[in-house]
């Protein structure tokens, strides 16, 4: 947990200060001082953990600000809307609970609550992640915002868009939608919107279903071969790459995957016939959840598998793997 490892090196950090005879500090300068290392480490996905779990509707303003400034600044656009969709779920689920509560013409609740304040709380952060997301140029999720702004403002939950396909989701029905939406498609791009289109026939509980069954698969290419594979096919494969890459290779189908996750050589070149990299399926359920309910999907947790395998050194992978780089290495 991204919240245990904050509090262990807060801690070590104010040691650190006592062994150097420096001056005593309050626990949220100490706090302020680990977040600047962790975004000049950038340790980005566990500062934006840390604060999910420790503020989950984001009220410290003060001390996520240089984050969200940091991100914005440098383009992070990934970064940037993880950590915002983080803080409004939480502010979506609070909203709608609260609002079930009181009904639309209560304004208290034990005299103490209002809807209004949390439906002004969720605007504030919509329009907040809306202006990132205008600096950053992101048109698609621009617009998505828009419409969650509209529902917000009416405070009228939106109804899920009708559900054609009942069937329930497995990972057999998720490869056939993997490889029917292949099939059709002219390219990896025209393959996400394919099957997007298709997804969202889906029950919204069916489409987190598909998001489980893809990581519990993604989880399975989480080795040190696969990823010297891939790093030999792209001259290069850092831990973002290395993602997009496990990523693509599930997107080519159940044979694909089987054939590249046990390095059968015989057969690997020829699925290579793209850049192996598809960011876009990471965000695919998410996406597709969204258009269909107007709602923010929240996290679909699996069990994580370590990255397993010998460690291999860049200079040294034509002698670790000769057979991979030679079968490449045009």
């Amino acid at each position: 947990m991204s919240y245990g490892k904050f509090l262990d090196e807060a801690c070590a950090l104010h040691n650190l200060r006592k062994t150097k005879n420096l001056p005593e500090q309050s626990i949220e300068k100490t706090d302020e001082d680990l977040r600047d290392i962790w975004i000049e480490n950038k340790r980005y996905s566990e500062l934006i953990a840390f604060i999910h779990e420790n503020w989950d509707l984001g009220q410290w303003d003060e001390f996520f600000e240089p984050l969200e400034n940091h991100l914005l600044e440098n383009k992070l656009e990934k970064e940037f809307i993880k950590f915002w969709k983080g803080i409004l779920r939480h502010r979506f689920e609070s909203l709608w609970e609260w609002h079930k509560e009181l009904g639309k013409k209560t304004k208290y609740w034990d005299g103490t609550k209002k809807t209004f304040e949390y439906q002004k709380f969720t605007l504030e952060g919509l329009n907040r992640f809306r202006h990132g997301l205008t600096i950053l140029c992101v048109e698609d999720e621009i617009r998505k915002v828009n419409e969650l702004i509209k529902t917000v403002d009416k405070l009228e939950k939106p109804k899920p868009k009708k559900t054609t396909d009942k069937r329930k989701m497995d990972e057999n029905i998720f490869w056939e939608l993997i490889e029917t939406n292949r099939n059709k498609s002219e390219d990896k791009i025209d393959f996400i919107e394919n099957l997007s289109f298709q997804l969202e026939e889906f029950k919204p509980s069916e489409i987190r279903r598909f998001e489980r069954v893809f990581l519990t698969i993604y989880q399975e290419l989480n080795r040190q071969e696969i990823w010297a594979l891939a790093y030999i096919v792209r001259r290069g494969c850092g831990d973002d790459e290395f993602d997009y890459f496990k990523a693509w290779v599930i997107s080519k189908g159940q044979k694909a995957f089987k054939d590249i996750k046990n390095l059968n050589l015989s057969k690997l070149k020829q699925y290579f016939d793209e850049d192996p990299q598809l960011e876009e399926m990471l965000r695919l359920s998410e996406n597709v959840y969204e258009n269909k309910t107007g709602e923010l999907m929240s996290p679909v947790r699996v069990k994580k598998q370590k990255l397993s395998g010998k460690e291999w050194k860049e200079d040294h992978l034509e002698n670790e793997f000769p057979e991979i780089w030679k079968l490449f290495e045009d």
